[in-house]
């Protein structure tokens, strides 16, 4: 726009708001000069907006993902994991080509990493960076070679699950036997096949897809199941259970009033794998893009 022009419309608006009746003949053109070009700015303001929404996904191309504690998310590959910190840059890199692949990472203490190898019943721990703590743990010499599931446990310790024998085992330092469950599908009188195994606040939980979300306390013993079915992951926080319902839709468990929600169900869909760190969450949708958004709980 001139700058003469928009200046005398400025000049033509402001006598309008002072003196209402010294319209004259120009001050209609002027009116919309002035009304159009905020609208433009107004609606360039938004289109940016949205641009910028939509480039906070990128291509994933791991075949798992998860999150930590600090904001960090790691792209896990059959012998590769890849930290990604909270700016988006590469931090640190693991691989290993001679334990098998990869079958499970719990980052619930980013300081201590458990990587599981299921294929050679083998575990190796890792720091902040990636790095090894110590030899590889080899479950045959602890007589846990049948473990199909591992997750971390407070005060350095590790659960195993050994699904012949439908036990939770817990050791400390890799050898010591601290805690073991009773057999667990007694218990139920069902047959179980868990899936995903993770601690949290002191609780264990033990998700069967068919069964549901098996809790128990750090001593092994069976407590509740949690009727949520279908499930191959979740995330286990203060308040809530987090996870991708059999719709493909973000859902939350809240633990103390039991009703399942739908988090913005317009806006989402098609997911496989939620998490939240923080104020963000963190989405791989089936077009295997890696979403962050500000979260609104």
């Amino acid at each position: 726009m001139n700058y003469k022009i928009e200046r005398h419309c400025n000049l033509r608006i402001k006598r309008l708001l002072v003196s209402p009746i010294a319209i004259g003949g120009n001050d209609d053109w002027c009116i919309f000069v002035v009304v159009m070009k905020q609208l433009i700015l107004i609606l360039i303001y938004f289109l940016s907006f949205e641009i910028n929404a939509q480039n906070n996904s990128i291509e994933f191309k791991g075949k798992a993902f998860t999150t930590d504690q600090t904001g960090s998310y790691y792209e896990i590959y059959p012998n590769q994991i890849i930290k990604i910190g909270k700016n988006g840059q590469r931090q640190f890199t693991y691989s290993n080509n001679i334990l098998g692949e990869i079958a499970s990472v719990d980052v619930s203490n980013p300081m201590k990493i458990v990587v599981f190898f299921k294929e050679f019943s083998k575990i190796t721990v890792l720091d902040n960076t990636l790095t090894a703590w110590d030899n590889v743990v080899d479950l045959n010499e602890v007589s846990l070679e049948e473990t199909s599931l591992v997750c971390s446990s407070y005060n350095n310790g590790i659960w195993y699950y050994n699904p012949l024998k439908f036990q939770l085992t817990r050791l400390e330092h890799s050898t010591k036997n601290i805690n073991s469950s009773a057999n667990i599908s007694n218990i139920l009188n069902k047959n179980i096949q868990p899936n995903f195994l993770v601690e949290f606040n002191n609780k264990v939980y033990l998700n069967d897809p068919v069964n549901g979300i098996l809790v128990f306390d750090i001593y092994g013993t069976y407590l509740k199941t949690i009727p949520i079915f279908g499930l191959t992951t979740f995330q286990v926080k203060e308040k809530y259970l987090l996870y991708v319902n059999q719709e493909g839709q973000i859902e939350t468990y809240d633990f103390f009033t039991l009703e399942k929600s739908i988090y913005k169900p317009a806006q989402y869909a098609n997911i496989k794998t939620v998490r939240i760190e923080n104020k963000t969450i963190y989405i791989i949708n089936s077009d295997n893009e890696l979403i962050q958004d500000p979260i609104e709980f």
